[in-house]
């Protein structure tokens, strides 16, 4: 009797997962270390949440500022989004900012009105919870202190 094959590792370019009946409970999982699957059970498998890192540099006095490299997130399949803003970058001299999430539930009209929002001063940081539902959001930042520079940074976690 000859030993069963193993299957190989998912890849970008080639996922070769077993197809599991849906009312079975027990599945077979990917061992990294055996390098082979091995029967494990649903709640064995956990989706790591998408985590996205936004940065302001140097926003100057000025509104609805995008990030230096903007993302838009989608978020129609989220069970829970959080947002974490950190002022506390040594040449962030604003003692106002406000980060506001712009959300789009049909593209492509964006709101012009934040659909989540919070105001951090000088070395602050906060987290907020985004209540998911929109189709996708987007993060802008309010510099509201004159004569000032603002350094922002933000993660987005996106758990489904």
């Amino acid at each position: 009797m000859s030993k069963p094959e193993t299957a190989p590792p998912p890849s970008e370019s080639k996922r070769e997962i077993p197809v599991q009946p849906q009312e079975v409970q027990d599945i077979l999982i990917w061992d990294f270390d055996k390098r082979e699957w091995v029967k494990g059970y649903r709640k064995d498998i956990a989706r790591l949440p998408t985590v996205y890192e936004l940065k302001w540099t140097n926003t100057g006095v000025n509104t609805d500022v995008a990030p230096d490299e903007d993302v838009i997130i989608r978020i129609e399949r989220a069970q829970s989004v959080a947002i974490q803003a950190d002022t506390t970058h040594p040449l962030n001299t604003s003692t106002s900012i406000d980060v506001n999430v712009e959300a789009c539930v049909e593209e492509p009209n964006w709101d012009t009105v934040p659909y989540a929002e919070m105001n951090l001063g000088d070395a602050e940081v906060k987290t907020m919870l985004v209540n998911p539902g929109p189709l996708k959001i987007r993060l802008r930042v309010d510099n509201n202190a004159a004569d000032t520079t603002g350094y922002v940074r933000a993660i987005v976690k996106v758990r489904e």
